[in-house]
């Protein structure tokens, strides 16, 4: 439990508050595979019959980043002694977190686990393979993956030392 970590959240738009999974939902964040970058869009090209290779453009900004998806693992916990009592708590946080991502469109994220962050993310799915698992520590987890789309691959996301926003830093 030691490597996982806390997961903010925040509505794209004005006015919107940051969500810290675990003191909203209960909810760690396992393993994240951010990617640096993703690969390049091909350029725009025209091939004529009567030479040799493409006649590529590439803007002076240089090439473009492909939109990509990423598999994040999440773990809601509760105490083993009240593993009867608990689960379906935990299902109500799971439900309660799933929902918020599914409404809230897109989104800002920032993993303290990578120190990375995304705008323009949204929702794409929920994996089937949820399931129970229990830890050294003696708490019981209910394991579960979300699939993001992130469709701004190259802006990074910050959190405030305060811990009250997430903030695209300015170059």
């Amino acid at each position: 439990m030691e490597k996982w970590r806390n997961f903010f959240l925040q509505k794209m738009g004005t006015g919107s508050s940051i969500n810290e999974s675990v003191g909203k939902w209960n909810i760690y964040c396992k393993d994240i595979p951010f990617k640096i970058f993703n690969q390049a869009k091909a350029p725009a090209k025209r091939t004529w019959f009567d030479e040799h290779g493409d006649e590529e453009y590439i803007s002076s900004e240089g090439l473009y980043i492909e939109a990509y998806s990423i598999k994040v693992e999440f773990g809601c916990k509760c105490k083993e002694d009240t593993i009867d009592a608990s689960r379906e708590g935990v299902r109500e946080n799971v439900k309660a977190f799933v929902k918020f991502l599914r409404e809230s469109g897109m989104l800002m994220m920032y993993s303290s686990h990578t120190g990375v962050g995304r705008q323009n993310v949204r929702f794409e799915s929920i994996d089937d393979s949820t399931k129970w698992s229990q830890g050294d520590d003696g708490w019981w987890y209910l394991i579960f993956s979300v699939t993001f789309k992130v469709n701004d691959p190259v802006t990074e996301i910050m959190i405030d030392s305060r811990s009250t926003t997430l903030y695209k830093p300015t170059a």
